[in-house]
């Protein structure tokens, strides 16, 4: 009788503290919504205010996603910071997956491509059923129904009731 070691028990595996995650690996998460949410800052007050001081100006919902974007990421770092360590990494990045990251990355762009040429609810249905298609959706209702329904609510809410030009 053979004894293979069973998988993802760790027997036969690396060291524990080589599959300890480290303290800067968790950190990576929250350090880089800290970025794009300062950045995010920092292009939202180039935006003019206008002569309207009673009501809400232009830079003032983007300066507050901007805001709690950079507070949930502090919040993240310190609820990572704070828990036990984890007694296992995450599991290795694959090349499935990096292609995947890479193909929703390009997807984001070309939807920003199309909106320049293209209307909003065209190129927005378009997106939504590419990054379903990319993320394992498939069959009519997840490719059709979802990115209509979807495009319909937010051209609803920030078209016609906010009144955003899209």
């Amino acid at each position: 009788m053979s004894t293979a070691p069973i998988p993802g028990t760790g027997e036969g595996s690396a060291p524990e503290a080589a599959r300890t995650p480290s303290r800067l690996r968790e950190l990576v998460p929250a350090l880089a919504g800290l970025a794009v949410g300062a950045a995010a800052l920092v292009l939202s007050m180039q935006i003019p205010e206008g002569n309207r001081l009673t009501q809400f100006s232009p830079r003032w919902w983007p300066e507050g996603l901007a805001l709690l974007l950079m507070g949930l990421s502090l919040l993240h770092a310190g609820l990572s910071w704070a828990r036990p360590r984890a007694l296992e990494a995450p599991e290795e990045a694959t090349r499935a997956g990096a292609v995947r990251l890479v193909a929703i990355l390009a997807a984001i762009l070309g939807y920003g491509v199309l909106w320049y040429f293209v209307d909003f609810r065209v190129s927005t249905a378009v997106l939504f059923a590419g990054l379903t298609y990319i993320g394992g959706g498939r069959g009519w209702k997840a490719l059709l129904i979802f990115p209509v329904i979807t495009t319909a609510v937010l051209y609803l809410l920030f078209g016609v009731l906010l009144r955003v030009p899209l």
